[in-house]
């Protein structure tokens, strides 16, 4: 006969290794480094200015991360600048380094004076940024990976 504390024994015990084998694949992955490597002003029409963001990011685990969705926000010298959420796979090799681009539409008519700003504070050199976000990858039972990074970068004209 089984008593009542054996059973509340094996409860506990059952609920402290699902739980441990919820949270473990997480913490097992190492958070990568995003920096915001570049930002590019691209086409211009009366209602909409393109820029493109180029992102670097370093793996620092032994495995390959397959990333899914990258959910980003973006702060140009003390602004919010872009934010947003990209779903598009792409693999960054175990302890290697992989780039992507993001293209952004400001709206021209709303963002005015805020991206004539920008591009005054870029012509005379770097912009501090600020860069926060997550990552969310292909690996069973693992959480969006969050992400933040700061520094400064200049502002170049696409081709």
């Amino acid at each position: 006969m089984i008593g009542s504390r054996t059973i509340k024994r094996s409860s506990t015990l059952a609920a402290t290794c699902l739980l441990a084998a919820c949270a473990g694949p997480a913490t097992l992955v190492d958070s990568p480094t995003i920096r915001l490597a570049r930002v590019e002003s691209g086409h211009m029409s009366f209602s909409r200015q393109t820029f493109v963001l180029g992102f670097d990011i370093s793996n620092p685990n032994p495995f390959p991360l397959p990333v899914q969705v990258l959910s980003y926000d973006v702060s140009l010298a003390d602004e919010q600048f872009a934010s947003g959420r990209t779903e598009g796979a792409f693999t960054v090799p175990a302890n290697g380094d992989s780039s992507f681009a993001i293209s952004v539409d400001l709206d021209m008519i709303q963002q005015a004076s805020r991206v004539a700003s920008l591009l005054r504070a870029g012509s005379r050199g770097q912009i501090p940024y600020e860069l926060n976000g997550s990552l969310t990858v292909d690996i069973p039972f693992t959480r969006p990976i969050p992400f933040s990074n700061s520094g400064s970068i200049s502002l170049t004209s696409g081709p």
